[in-house]
């Protein structure tokens, strides 16, 4: 790994500051989505302490959003969250976190799924092996986009144009292609049944705060995707079944090191 020193003021100029809050925003919903550990939160805690009133969130719209988060974030912790996100996610898998559930067709599923790998080749990252997933997780996908993000930011402090440019490019192809398909239905999937998961162990609160990130999520990604002037094909219900679909009634991932992903921060290849 190779180490950089760079100045406050090349980090303090505008285009790398909009770019480091962007990936900050992506990582901390990421880790919000994560499985809930202490150290998931503590990491997220202080993204979220220095994402309040930063100028990327102003440029989202996305102010009140982050506001309700934090407090939410006060009435729970890991013990109360782990078991609500089970039943989101894992147990009765009210609300799939996998884009491919959102795609009737098998064989396209495998194609997306052989897509996304390939974003995270193109970049050598892997998921990770430890805590085991897919690639289409969304946890996996927001931490990619932060990831992304950052080296943008990296290659744009030292000048690579070049460089800045792939990944760019590669952001906004990620997003056309992937996350701002079903970003929509996932959000309003998990608006819709924050509160069902909650009620299974009387806790209130813990729906509050899996409303809070899908309302952040929305908000924030459907913003950025303007912003980048992307404008995907949508992915409009999770598939339950092949007679079935999960119509949304709403409008509407990790330790202090990111492990959905490996990465060398330090080097853009």
């Amino acid at each position: 790994m190779t180490s950089t020193i760079i100045s406050a003021e090349v980090l303090s100029r505008p285009h790398i500051q909009r770019l480091l809050g962007r990936s900050a925003m992506y990582e901390a919903l990421a880790l919000s989505l994560a499985w809930p550990m202490d150290e998931t939160l503590a990491r997220l805690d202080a993204l979220l302490e220095d994402l309040a009133g930063h100028e990327v969130v102003a440029a989202l719209g996305a102010e009140r959003e982050l506001e309700a988060l934090r407090a939410a974030r006060a009435n729970v912790d890991a013990e109360r969250l782990a078991p609500v996100h089970f039943v989101l996610f894992e147990g009765s898998v009210l609300c799939s976190p996998h884009e491919t559930e959102y795609i009737r067709d098998p064989f396209a599923k495998a194609a997306q799924l052989a897509d996304i790998a390939g974003f995270y080749a193109a970049f050598g990252l892997q998921v990770s092996t430890v805590n085991q997933t897919t690639p289409d997780d969304i946890c996996t996908e927001l931490e990619f986009m932060a990831l992304v993000t950052r080296r943008e930011a990296y290659a744009a402090v030292q000048d690579w144009d070049d460089r800045a440019s792939v990944c760019r490019a590669a952001s906004r192809t990620f997003m056309d292609a992937h996350l701002g398909r079903w970003i929509g239905a996932f959000t309003a999937d998990l608006c819709e049944q924050a509160g069902t998961a909650a009620a299974t162990r009387d806790d209130e609160a813990t729906g509050t705060w899996f409303h809070a990130v899908a309302e952040l999520l929305r908000v924030a990604v459907e913003a950025d995707l303007l912003a980048q002037g992307v404008h995907p094909s949508r992915l409009h219900a999770r598939v339950i079944n092949d007679d079935t679909e999960a119509v949304p009634s709403c409008p509407l991932a990790i330790v202090p090191e990111p492990n959905l992903i490996d990465l060398d921060d330090e080097i853009i290849r």
